[in-house]
């Protein structure tokens, strides 16, 4: 026993897994392993391996039943609560309504198993054993047609519209842009930043708006928009069109755009036609489909998010900075990435 017969392929394995194995505890045995076979005793070699004798004599034991592979192989412990017994019950349960936080799930499930458990044990339950996660509602479209149908409707719009006209695109026979409004408000925007301390952020009075109209390029990702105090009407979608066609002399364009009836109008149809300009309407309820709201999404985050104006006039200004330094590029490396032409379409379990 305090003479281990250790070959000198074993003792090779374990100088290497000494210092690279990933586990420490498997590191020490390894090393011990190691110490054995250059004669040290099971004293001398809890000294210079730095443990207690104990574990010496085990994992000498360990390795002489079953050789390294047996000293590599680790079983953590890990005890289960009793809540396991009860897994199903309560994974039923939280499907068919889910808690709104930690503490109406600790009270339920008090309820249901008769168990009472602190926050930190039913999160790490709820988190790891039932898998769920901390989830914003997502809204579904209303209206008359039925989930299914509208799934219908986004898959052959993907594969029969959009893909097709995404590739052409790509090869550089037409110019393709994502068109929608959006109606930032001069005053508080909710944002993130990491920080040791709160961030606290001067809010403005009243609810200034400004209006924006806005064509993002699919591929260059490049945005054209016209700014107002005004509503956002068809006349402002013939002046974007108007100003793409002088941008783009004798290219086909393509504009992709929502079914908002400032949009979908005789004004519209006959200024298209006008400036030779093709409409592609998505279907309805369709906002995952349509690339330029990634756009103002980052904008809000980038630009105004965190950040007081003080006036109307400073508050368009950052607005209009901020869409020439897209312009410029300097965003490129974040919206390669965010406005990368892939879609999440509706399935059939939402």
């Amino acid at each position: 026993m305090y003479s281990p017969d250790i070959s000198q392929a074993d003792a090779v394995s374990a100088k290497y897994y000494k210092k690279h194995a990933s586990n420490p505890i498997i590191r020490d045995r390894m090393n011990v392993i190691y110490l054995r076979s250059k004669g040290f005793g099971p004293g001398a070699c809890a000294i210079a391996a730095g443990v207690s004798p104990n574990p010496v004599t085990r994992w000498t034991k360990t390795y002489l039943a079953g050789g390294i592979k047996a000293l590599l192989h680790f079983d953590y412990y890990r005890p289960k609560s009793d809540l396991h017994g009860f897994v199903e019950l309560i994974k039923s349960n939280f499907d068919d309504s889910p808690p709104r936080s930690i503490g109406e799930a600790r009270k339920r499930v008090f309820e249901l198993t008769g168990l009472k458990r602190g926050i930190t044990q039913i999160k790490q339950f709820v988190k790891n054993v039932l898998n769920f996660r901390y989830r914003k509602y997502r809204p579904l479209p209303g209206g008359k047609k039925t989930m299914v149908e509208l799934i219908d409707l986004q898959a052959d719009f993907m594969m029969n519209t959009l893909q097709p006209l995404i590739e052409r695109a790509k090869r550089g026979s037409v110019d393709m842009f994502f068109v929608d409004a959006t109606q930032p408000v001069q005053g508080f925007h909710d944002g993130h930043v990491w920080s040791e301390d709160p961030q606290l952020i001067r809010t403005g009075s009243g609810r200034q708006r400004v209006n924006i109209l806005g064509a993002l390029h699919a591929i260059r990702r490049e945005l054209c928009s016209i700014t107002t105090t005004d509503y956002i009407r068809a006349p402002s979608v013939v002046d974007l069109m108007a100003f793409l066609r002088g941008q783009h002399h004798g290219r086909s364009i393509y504009l992709v755009l929502d079914n908002a009836s400032y949009q979908r109008c005789k004004l519209v149809a006959r200024a298209a036609k006008r400036y030779h300009i093709n409409l592609v309407y998505l279907p309805p309820y369709s906002p995952n489909l349509n690339l330029i709201e990634r756009f103002w999404k980052y904008m809000k985050a980038t630009a105004l998010a965190g950040v007081y104006h003080e006036t109307k006039a400073i508050f368009q200004e950052a607005i209009d900075t901020f869409i020439d330094e897209v312009n410029s590029g300097i965003h490129d490396e974040q919206l390669s990435t965010l406005l990368a032409l892939n879609f999440q379409t509706l399935k059939d379990d939402q």
